[in-house]
């Protein structure tokens, strides 16, 4: 994980959670946490200092510190969901997304999440129900990063756009000649 990606992240949003775990920190923006070793405690003013912000701009952001995890750090769960990357690229009110695909569900993250990791082909994902429901992402067998899905369950228009794409692409000549 490439730690200078992962600041980007968290000057881009002004929002740093610092959650303390069992053999690392878990470092994020509200949305997102990734475990950061062998750093010193990661406090307000060493935040401050490692993302290079003055003190106007810092009082922009928001921080917030937590004594523990509230997800499972464990590397792999049994009861956890595996996810298929779909290889189609969305943009959605702003965002870029990535669906993922698993259990009869789909499921769809933000993509600059997965820009800490240098080769996301190594990448694999599962859902968890803890926590609200979160996408853990393994980097091989090892538990790298924690992302909330973006919810699109209740957006109609959404919906309604994809199924008149599906529908457009079986109908005979919708699809690429």
């Amino acid at each position: 994980m490439k730690i200078n990606r992962l600041w980007s992240l968290l000057k881009q949003r002004k929002a740093i959670t610092i959650m303390q775990g069992e053999s690392a920190q878990w470092v994020g923006d509200g949305f997102s946490c990734y475990p950061v070793y062998n750093l010193p405690p990661l406090k307000e003013r060493v935040m401050q200092t490692l993302l290079d912000v003055n003190d106007d701009t810092w009082d922009k952001f928001a921080f917030y510190e937590d004594s523990h995890v509230n997800f499972t750090e464990e590397d792999i769960l049994e009861a956890q969901v595996d996810l298929e990357p779909l290889t189609v690229a969305l943009h959605y009110h702003g965002m870029d997304v990535m669906p993922l695909v698993g259990g009869g569900k789909i499921y769809y993250i933000q993509t600059k999440y997965l820009k800490p990791f240098e080769n996301t082909l190594l990448l694999s994902y599962a859902y968890r129900k803890e926590a609200g429901g979160v996408i853990a992402v393994n980097e091989g067998l090892l538990l790298s990063a924690i992302i909330a899905p973006v919810d699109m369950s209740k957006d109609k228009v959404f919906e309604e756009t994809l199924y008149k794409l599906y529908d457009l692409t079986k109908r005979e000549g919708g699809g690429a000649e």
